[in-house]
Formats: structure tokens, sequence, C-alpha cells
């Protein structure tokens, strides 16, 4: 059908209007409100590999980074536009330096590869010129051409200023983790996704049973379904939903039998919350998990029974997988090897097995055995059926009575910067060393979280008994760049002294390494006891101590790495301080804590958990704070504040992303201390936010919803549902409403006059 000339005018009209708009408008659904400022980027630097075990040690030579593309501009937070906090919890804004630096000689091998890839950063002018406006088919040759990335072609039209100083990934204040390449130089494969609905269809779904909510469709249910089984029994429960997903095949499309249990977790209610039980699912094929699959169900105890008021999945009824392939493990080793370019023998040694799963890679399911090897940033699948091999970059933190016995309080402590980064001018201080695993006359004992310890019943001869311990305990261990650890030794006396145990009693601001290891090993196991004296830890993080690398051989970021879980924090450089520090610490702790409750489902809400547990922890909302030693031009030296601004963006990069996420869970603190006080508040919003981890989410906009699910009451009811509704919308994140209609609101009085009285306490 050809168009009439009339419409055609229409069609170019239009055309010409979205190649000049400055909205995202070919990206976004809705028009989104233009930032105030703009923070752009130089071009980054190569990021080199961190180091592998010895015999690795030539295979990863070739590992330098390619070189990657100008990072986008930041929006920057408008101080003006964020709700004003109480007094009792705001934190004084970070002061910046008023004087513009230039970055320092290059002086580390990884400074002169930076060289070689990016050009000299001019001076900085007094004011950026104005930024060109570019159409959409200059935007789409610039990123065909690979000048630009592909976001860039709905960045409204902008072209990104040139930056003076390195302001270092100026997304997100932080130098982005450079693209890799593997030993023999070959470029890794994308990371496993989910396939589109129109190439694999599955079944997707999120709904909310609200109190008023009625029979209108979509996202809102009429009714809580409930449950029979005892709600304190969370086994019991799952037992329950599994029977449920059997009798509602139109809605799940799976059997029970092939759902595997990722948690079954109850949380009891706080603040005069009702409890909750997060039960969360993954779909499996002939007992092996399916990559990217979900089912997951929100429970609230009300009126002393387990209803149903939140549930979302991700099913694929349809799968299509061969999963009756075999390959011999050296025949494995060997298309690793191939894949790679690393010596079989190195493969033989160093990778472990990882987990046998289904994943979605190169266009179709797979049934794949995954392999890792310490200090190779990547995972590594193997096709079980026709051998293919995939390789992606894989880097994504009550006081006791005095004891009895030969140490009585015994304290174990290290030197180190406390509070920020180690900065000339900073203070050095001692902290307590929490769960520290100390070896005493062949026995081994552990410091409690305040670092003090005992051994009562242990006998001494006269000639003492030699204490020693490393930076090692039953949840994390420290080691450095050259896999090496801070050590002591000190002898026991016989007469029932006590003995202080100092790690790097004579440090200095000069003796970096130092201070990094013993700050990367208190911050994470600070961040374990916050988490675990709420009850959100998991079997894992309880059993297993986390791999934590400080001073490794790169700048300006810090990361964890999924399926293979290690904390890696980066030495100081000219342009940012060592990351080995309090709010990078706990950011980095939080993507550990969502992997571990069932692994990481969105990139942006990961992002997010890392800075609400900063936040959370440490009351404070900035997170990152004096990374950059050299301020970018707005002044600014952090990477991120909750007190931002940000609207959600499903389109945006991850780090923008979670902005939304860490900019509500903030500000929801911040008003819950506003009506309840300090304490009071703070515990509350604790209670909102942080148990909905376990309803693993799978985006911003549905952990919101989950934390006005949470705010439910025992009686059914929902508290602070406008301060949670308003916030929300301060970041553009719409939550389910029910409908208010005239005749609603008459039975919604009805219901609560009623409650109010004893009776019908359920409606």
């Amino acid at each position: 059908m050809i168009p009439s000339p009339r419409f055609s005018r229409v069609l170019i009209s239009a055309a010409v209007a979205l190649s000049c708009a400055p909205a995202s408008a070919l990206a976004q659904v809705a028009e989104r409100a233009a930032p105030e400022g703009l923070v752009s980027a130089s071009v980054l630097a190569p990021v080199a590999a961190p180091a592998a075990a010895p015999s690795l040690a030539p295979a990863l030579a070739p590992f330098a980074a390619a070189p990657s593309a100008a990072a986008l501009p930041m929006p920057a937070p408008a101080p003006s536009a964020v709700p004003a906090v109480s007094a009792a919890s705001a934190e004084s804004e970070i002061v910046a330096s008023a004087k513009t630096r230039a970055p320092g000689p290059a002086a580390t091998a990884i400074a002169a590869e930076a060289l070689a890839y990016a050009p000299a950063p001019a001076p900085r002018a007094a004011a950026p010129a104005p930024a060109s406006r570019r159409g959409v088919l200059s935007r789409l040759a610039d990123a065909a051409l690979g000048r630009a990335a592909w976001s860039s072609v709905f960045d409204g039209g902008r072209a990104p200023a040139k930056s003076a100083a390195p302001v270092l990934g100026g997304r997100t204040g932080v130098r982005e983790l450079g693209p890799l390449t593997l030993p023999n130089g070959q470029a890794p494969d994308s990371a496993p996704s989910l396939p589109s609905p129109e190439r694999e269809p599955g079944v997707s779904f999120q709904t909310y049973a609200l109190p008023g909510a009625r029979e209108v469709g979509g996202i809102l249910e009429p009714a809580r379904l409930t449950l029979s089984a005892d709600p304190a029994d969370p086994a019991a429960l799952a037992a329950e939903l599994r029977r449920v997903v059997d009798g509602d095949a139109a809605r799940y499309g799976v059997a029970g039998s092939d759902l595997r249990l990722v948690h079954a977790k109850r949380v009891p209610g706080r603040a005069g919350l009702a409890d909750t039980t997060y039960v969360v699912f993954r779909q499996t094929r002939d007992g092996l998990e399916v990559h990217g699959s979900a089912l997951s169900f929100t429970l609230k105890t009300v009126g002393g029974r387990a209803r149903i008021v939140a549930q979302a999945g991700r099913l694929f009824p349809n799968l299509d997988v061969d999963t009756s392939g075999s390959l011999s493990d050296e025949e494995v080793r060997a298309r690793i090897a191939r894949r790679t370019g690393l010596p079989p023998q190195d493969v033989a040694d160093h990778f472990q097995f990882s987990g046998e799963k289904i994943i979605y890679s190169h266009g179709r399911w797979r049934h794949v055995k995954l392999y890792a090897a310490e200090g190779l940033p990547f995972m590594v699948a193997v096709d079980m059926s026709d051998g293919q091999v995939m390789a992606w970059d894989n880097r994504t933190g009550l006081r006791q009575s005095k004891p009895k016995g030969a140490a009585a309080q015994s304290a174990v402590t290290g030197k180190t910067v406390d509070h920020g980064p180690i900065l000339p001018g900073a203070k050095i201080a001692s902290v307590p060393l929490a769960f520290l695993n100390l070896t005493v006359g062949g026995k081994t004992y552990t410091t409690d979280k305040d670092g003090r310890f005992s051994a009562p019943g242990l006998t001494i001869s006269p000639k003492g008994l030699t204490l020693k311990a490393t930076l090692s305990g039953p949840f994390a261990t420290v080691q450095d760049q050259q896999k090496k650890t801070l050590a002591v030794s000190v002898t026991l006396k016989s007469d029932g002294s006590a003995v202080q145990v100092v790690f790097n009693p004579d440090a200095s601001l000069d003796d970096e390494n130092a201070l990094a290891q013993v700050s990367a090993f208190q911050k994470i196991n600070l961040a374990y006891a916050f988490l675990k004296e709420r009850g959100l830890t998991t079997d894992r993080m309880d059993q297993l101590p986390i791999p934590v690398r400080s001073n490794l051989d790169d700048e300006c970021n810090a990361y964890y790495t999924p399926g293979s879980p290690s904390l890696n924090f980066f030495r100081s450089s000219a342009n940012c301080v060592n990351s080995a520090y309090d709010t990078v610490a706990d950011h980095e702790y939080g993507h550990y804590w969502d992997d571990m409750t069932g692994g990481i489902t969105d990139a942006g809400l990961s992002e997010g958990w890392g800075d609400t547990l900063s936040m959370y922890l440490l009351n404070n909302p900035v997170v990152g704070e004096h990374f950059l030693k050299h301020p970018g031009p707005d002044g600014k030296d952090y990477i991120r504040d909750g007190r931002n601004t940000y609207k959600y963006n499903e389109y945006d990069e991850a780090h923008d992303q979670g902005q939304a996420w860490g900019g509500f869970t903030w500000k929801l603190r911040a008003a819950m201390i506003d009506k309840l006080g300090e304490a009071a508040g703070a515990a509350l919003a604790e209670a909102l936010v942080l148990p909905t981890m376990f309803a693993k989410a799978a985006n911003i906009p549905e952990a919101v919803a989950q934390v006005l699910v949470n705010a439910m009451k025992s009686d059914g009811t929902l508290v602070f549902e406008k301060e949670i509704r308003a916030i929300a919308k301060l970041h553009g994140l719409p939550l389910p409403q029910a409908p208010r209609g005239r005749v609603a609101r008459l039975a919604s009085a009805a219901a609560q006059s009623l409650r109010r009285l004893g009776l019908f306490p359920e409606l």
C-alpha cells in the first residue's frame, strides 16, 4: 500500500523531528526530562587482567585490554531538586577541592599502556563548548564504525564533550572495566542472555494482591490465594506452592516437579510489619537449571494464615534443548585450550568445574558445563552436544562478659584508615578485626564481632605458646596482587595476661598495601555482620569464606565475579585512590549478597543493591567519597549519591539505573527517620527494604513494588503507602495502584471500621 502524498509529508516531518529531538524518544516509552548537567569522559584506558597463579603468568601476558569507546555523558544530580532530609539523618555534602590538578606522570606499566590507546588529555577549558547536535543517521554511522557506543544513538543527538583531566568513567564516576581479550588475542563471547519473546516464546508475568484490588486484569489480582500450610514452615509452604503451579497450567506452563527450590526464606515482621516468606524457584529440564528462569512468590502471614501477595515468573515451557550430549574430561580440556590459547596442561591444572546448566547463547538453548580458573576473569562454558566453547568476561562486600582462660580480654586489631580512602592527611586508626582465625597450640580460634578472643582450657607451658594469624577467617580471606597476605606471630605467656595482637603496628600512610589489606578484611566482615544480625545471610555466606584480593595492578574500579565468587580491589594511581575502603567495599559486598541469594537477576538492580547496603550500613548517602583525585567539571570527586534525582529508564546503563533503586531506598530511610526518629526510622526502613532481596525481583520497578507489598501489616493493611509511592514517583518508578472508585472507598471504610471493632479482621 502506497501512502498518500499528504501522509508521506507527515511521515517525513516525524522522521526529521525524531532525528533532531533532544529527548531519547526512540529509546524510551515515556518522555524523560533532560539532565541539568552533563559530564563527559575521555577515551578509557585499557585494563589489565588480575594476576593469576604462577604457572599461568606467561599466558596472561596477552590479556591486554582492547581500546574502549568513549564513555557516554552522565547526568549530574541537581542538589536543589533533592527532597530535604531530616537533620538526624542528613550527611554533609562532600566538599571537593576547587583546584584542578593535572594527572601525575605515568609511573606504571598500566599507565604507559593507557597512553598507547588514548591521547593525552587536553587542558581543561574554562567553560565547555555547547554540545553539537547530531541526527539519527550520523549517530548510527558512528556506532556502526565503532566511533561510539550503540547506546549513543539514542542520547538525544548530543556529541560527548571532550574532557580535560580524566573524568574516569563519565557514567559512573569510575573507570569502566575495560574489554578483555582471551590469551590467544581473540575476543570473548557475550554473556548468556534471555531469548526475545518473538524468537523463543515463554511465560512472563508479575501480579500483586494489594488491599482494595478488584478484578481489572493485568498486574493486580482481586484476591490473595490462601495456603493451608503452616506459615512458620517455609518447607511446607514451598511444597504447597508446587501444587499451586501444578493446578494452574495456563499461567505457569511448567510442572511443579520441574522447579528447583532456590530458597524459602522466612523473615519475621519488624516494626509492626507482617511476617514474610520469600519462595524462589528456578526452572529445570532433565535436572539441569535453566539460566535466567525464575518463579518468585511473596507470602504474608495475614490473620494467622499464609497468603500470596506477589508473584513473578520468567519460564520457558517449550524449551528446545538436547541434554543427552556428553564429552570426556580430556576432550573438554582440549577444547578449552583451543578456544583460549592456554596450554592444555595449564587448563588441566587450574580450571575447576563450576556447574552444569542450560543457557541461551549464540541464538539457541545449550546444555553446558561451566569452568573457571583463579586469576582469569572469564567464565568458560562447553556445549556438551557440539563441543562449542564460549568464554565471557565475568567481572560484575551483644556485649560479652569478661572471658576466662589463658588469653583473658585478648583482642586482635589492625591499623588502617577507618572511614574514607587512604589519602594524604587521613587518620590511621586501630580497628578490631572480627571473625579472624588464630592458630594456637595446633587449635584454631576465631575472634568475635568485636575482635576479641579467648582460649578456655588452653594449657601454656612456662616457655609460652606461639599464636599465629593471617588475614583469614570463616567469612573472608585477603591476599594482595602477589597472593601474599599480612601475618602476625606473638607469644602467649602462662601468666594469663591479656594479649593484644596488632597487624601492621608501625603502619604509615606510605604503606598502602598493608593498610588496604586490613581495610578490606575489616570492611567485608562488618558487612557480613550487618546482614547476619538481621537474619539476611545465606548458608553459602555462613559456611564458605569469600576470596578478597586487594592492591590489584589496575586503577579506578573494583569488581565482584559472579559464579566464581571473589571481591577485587585496585591500588591507587595518579587518578584514583585505593578502592579497598568502606563505601566501595560495602558496595561490592552487596553484589556478593545479591549473587548468594539466588543469583544476580538484573545488573542495574544489583548496582542499586550495592549502594543500598553501603548507605544503610554506614548511614551515609555518598558512595565512593573522594574516589577521584581529580574532581570532574562539577567539582564532584565521588561515585554516586543516594540523594540523586535520576529518573529510571530501562534502556540506561546499569550504574545509571542503579541510582533509581539507591535513591529510592535512601530517601525512604530518610523519610522514616523524619517520622519516627533515628533508631526506629532506620530499623523500619531496613525491615521494608532489605528482606526484599530474597524476592529476587527481575528489575528495579519490581523491587520497588516488593517494598510496597512488604509494607503490609498482619491485618492486611499497608503502612506508609503514601510515602513509598511518593518517593517511587520521584525516580520515575510507577507502582501498581488499586482502583479507588466511590464504591471501593465505601467498602474500604466499612472494612476498616469492622477491623477496629475486632470483627472480621481478614477483611
